[in-house]
């Protein structure tokens, strides 16, 4: 592959490291972004490693996207019991779900459960966001600007904030005459709303809009659904959770854990090695009858192994979909328009419950943005093409400026001051060295970042991976006496391309999507995929042989402690 700009303009006249490094003494051997549960448990392994270490996090909670997520109907789309940290089996085993898919409430309650049970709280400063990160190639070490006016020091930075927590809200003509109220679900109010009898508009139909549509439908006197695209939704079937299931999986804790960490996804149920091509079109059709019934991940990961492979098998899934919908949905024109015609599985599956049923009320009416457009706000609500829409609320449903997004809105700087903005080309051109850090940037490193599993698998189990790798690798690095660490740069264009090879073997590339940050007006789209599509198992074993490699990826070279001219 050959090399960027970026790449040969910072290339050139680079001397090599070497061994001859000075350093003042950081605060604080790591500064942590972010107290999501990727900062709780960064925080948590590298203490226990013996670093010392400060977060900080801009909320006034802990908890991450679950903090600022707050809105009507939300709830994580992984089952608990495996949305969970398994590598205690004391916190595991302490820690109570109550129904299949957490609400927020409880999401919240287990990152305050996590950070507590943990002892990592007084690590972690709130209120406090970094602006920027810039590497002192005569010190080596991270210095840290935070919106406080504060400046700290760290050998290590690790950014643990998280690939959905920049928030993308569209901008509409004249929104400032709104004479309501505008709301965007990823930044929500924390005193609860009152819809009640009230007109609402939604703009979005993905996770976050397919859930707050079902939650608002039953309360509000008016909804009007803004869609821009048809999405496939198949239910995810929320229930309580049986003692009896509970009390299985905690007294077979070793069994779950190896399940997860052996499973194409890291949780059960979200593998299969048939293919679609093995049934007939009745079998089929009682397969995906039955992962409908079932609900969760079942649809879209248990029935077939070449849904995002292959054009002809996606198309049986894609079809029984728009069936059910035509089925489900009483009016012919709203079904119509409720049909998506993307190929299945290449944007993020939704699961929620009587989302298309929802559309059978006769407060609720859909808008096809495709065929009636916005040509603006007014201060009574919203007009498009067709019609003049009156609303007490406007809601963007509309997601994240996803994968580099935060990173990008932090000035982080890497060697010869490389901003990481330049250093991907504004996002053209992502590279890691195994989705965990980057050449150029010494000693920072990304949990759940770009070209990790990141939200293409249970989230919870990433994270483990991902950091205990980190620690593993700081810990290592410690023993040799060499904590200056670097991935080399044949480690990351390696690891880049294998991403963007893996993901040519998939559907996903013949799709806009947010994970091409086709959901950001202007955004670049990449040329290299900022996701590993090879599941959750294959991740961990190429992490275990890096390992087991002795961390080639990594220069490693001491630092030692330079002595003051005045002393």
């Amino acid at each position: 592959m050959a090399t960027t700009p970026a790449q040969r303009r910072h290339d050139q006249g680079k001397s090599e490291m070497t061994n001859d490094c000075t350093s003042t003494t950081p605060d604080y051997d790591a500064i942590v972004v972010g107290a999501g549960l990727s900062g709780i448990y960064a925080v948590h392994r590298l203490q226990q490693r013996g670093f010392t270490v400060r977060a900080f996090e801009r909320g006034s909670g802990v908890g991450g996207t679950w903090f600022w997520n707050r809105y009507p109907g939300l709830q994580c789309d992984t089952e608990t019991l495996s949305y969970s940290f398994t590598f205690s089996d004391e916190l595991y085993r302490g820690w109570n779900w109550s129904r299949r898919f957490a609400p927020q409430s409880e999401l919240m309650a287990y990152a305050n459960y996590m950070t507590d049970a943990l002892g990592v709280r007084d690590a972690i400063q709130l209120n406090t966001a970094v602006l920027g990160a810039h590497f002192d190639d005569d010190a080596n070490l991270w210095r840290v600007d935070l919106d406080t006016g504060q400046s700290v020091t760290g050998r290590y930075f690790v950014a643990a904030s998280g690939p959905l927590s920049t928030t993308n809200s569209p901008t509409i003509a004249g929104l400032d005459t709104f004479e309501g109220t505008v709301l965007h679900t990823a930044q929500w109010p924390f005193e609860p709303v009152d819809f009640t009898g009230k007109k609402v508009g939604v703009v979005g139909t993905g996770s976050s809009g397919a859930q707050l549509i079902t939650a608002l439908a039953g309360t509000v006197d008016k909804l009007v659904v803004f869609q821009r695209t048809p999405q496939y939704v198949t239910p995810a079937q929320q229930r309580p959770l049986g003692e009896e299931e509970v009390r299985e999986r905690k007294d077979n804790l070793d069994d779950l854990r190896a399940l997860m960490r052996s499973s194409s996804h890291g949780a059960p149920g979200t593998g299969t090695d048939r293919s679609a091509f093995d049934d007939t079109p009745e079998e089929r059709d009682r397969v995906f009858q039955a992962a409908w019934e079932f609900g969760a991940q079942a649809f879209a990961l248990a029935t077939y192994n070449d849904l995002t492979s292959n054009e002809e098998a996606n198309g049986f899934a894609a079809d029984f979909v728009r069936r059910k919908i035509a089925e489900i949905v009483d009016d012919p024109e709203t079904a119509r328009k409720l049909m998506p015609t993307y190929l299945f599985g290449t944007k993020r599956p939704i699961k929620v419950d009587d989302y298309y049923e929802t559309f059978n009320r006769p407060n609720v009416q859909l808008v096809a943005l495709r065929e009636e457009p916005f040509v603006s706000a007014t201060t009574t609500g919203i007009r498009t093409t067709a019609a003049d829409y009156d609303l007490d609320y406007l809601i963007f449903a509309t997601g994240f400026d996803a994968m580099t997004g935060t990173l990008f809105e932090m000035d982080i700087r890497g060697r010869d001051g490389l901003t990481l903005r330049d250093k991907w080309e504004n996002g053209v051109y992502v590279r890691t060295a195994l989705g965990v850090a980057m050449h150029e940037f010494p000693n920072m490193f990304l949990v759940q970042g770009p070209q990790s599993t990141t939200i293409m698998n249970n989230y919870t189990l990433g994270i483990e991976i991902n950091m205990d790798f980190i620690a593993g690798l700081l810990e290592r690095a410690r023993a040799e006496g060499n904590e200056l660490i670097e991935a080399t740069a044949q480690s990351e264009v390696e690891w880049a391309e294998l991403c963007q090879t893996l993901a040519e073997r998939t559907l996903l590339l013949k799709t806009e999507s947010w994970w091409t940050g086709a959901n950001i007006a202007g955004k670049p789209r990449p040329k290299l995929f900022q996701s590993y599509t090879g599941g959750l198992k294959q991740y961990r074993l190429a992490l275990e042989r890096a390992q087991a490699d002795g961390y080639r990826e990594f220069e490693r070279t001491p630092v030692q402690t330079a002595v003051l001219a005045d002393a």
